[in-house]
């Protein structure tokens, strides 16, 4: 199996410490071969021992083994596709377009067809009993939740969205019972995002968790897990396709509260959409 292969689907049990590297050597993909292990040591907040097992778990003789390799397979990947193994650099605009239409429809409808019966709805009755909703995210999920919070409140719930780590902390720390917080995170396992719901569920708030992933301990912390269907490659961080199962989670989310808060969400919706035109007389 290839490094990038790996990267994607390790062949070994991952600790904490080689989930958090790994998470790092995805994020900065383009510049681990040419940094220095004291370096990936400080910015991974990894130790430099357990930098050399990791890359001894992934089957190499030394952290410069792995490097080379890694560089190696990056600027292979480089040369025949770009995004994914579906696209390829000489193919037509057109083509390309056709190629990602097909992607996001299918996304889409995996991610729809694997989600349990009544779990929108259930998530939409605790929702409409919110005192005040939550949604925090980080990087590219950051946008999601300040978009939702946005919807939200403008049909009339308080409604507030943070992608800033220190503000969802301090958020989390004052949050009260009857609160609801709905935490997007793409990966499953961001540390801020875990302590974040960890001290929103000690204040006894409902949390709501949106994710790709199925596996990882964010989910055991939250009362309602939704998971999307999509995934990235080493080389397309924040992809459209990603972004559109999230969005679609939250549309369809909003929608069904819509539908149950009835005329209420029309009424309040009006509302905010004249205020809004004062500005513009």
């Amino acid at each position: 199996m290839k490094l990038l292969e790996q990267l994607e689907n390790p062949n070994f049990k991952l600790s904490k410490s080689d989930k958090k590297f790994m998470d790092y050597i995805k994020k900065n993909i383009a510049n681990i071969s040419h940094t220095a292990i004291a370096k990936l040591a400080d910015e991974s907040g990894i130790g430099e021992a357990t930098i050399t097992r990791f890359v001894k778990k992934m089957g190499f003789s030394s952290l410069q083994e792995f490097k080379l390799t890694l560089a190696g397979e990056l600027k292979e990947k480089c040369n025949q596709y770009i995004i994914n193994n579906h696209i390829n650099r000489n193919e037509s605009a057109l083509t390309t377009g056709r190629k990602l239409l097909d992607i996001a429809i299918g996304t889409l409808e995996k991610t729809l067809n694997s989600m349990p019966d009544t779990l929108i709805e259930k998530c939409s009755a605790v929702i409409r009993q919110a005192k005040h909703l939550y949604f925090i995210g980080l990087g590219n999920s950051g946008f999601t939740a300040l978009d939702s919070a946005y919807k939200f409140y403008r049909i009339g719930f308080q409604s507030s969205g943070f992608d800033n780590s220190h503000t969802m902390i301090i958020t989390a720390s004052l949050a009260q019972k009857g609160d609801v917080l709905v935490a997007i995170s793409h990966a499953g396992y961001s540390p801020e995002i875990i302590q974040t719901i960890r001290l929103a569920k000690k204040n006894a708030v409902t949390v709501i968790l949106i994710t790709s992933n199925k596996e990882k301990q964010t989910k055991y912390l939250a009362d309602f897990i939704i998971t999307y269907e999509a995934k990235e490659s080493l080389l397309e961080t924040g992809s459209i396709v990603v972004k559109m199962a999230q969005f679609f989670v939250m549309d369809l989310l909003y929608t069904q509260v819509v539908k149950e808060m009835d005329e209420k969400a029309v009424t309040n919706k009006q509302k905010t959409t004249k205020a809004i035109q004062l500005l513009h007389n």
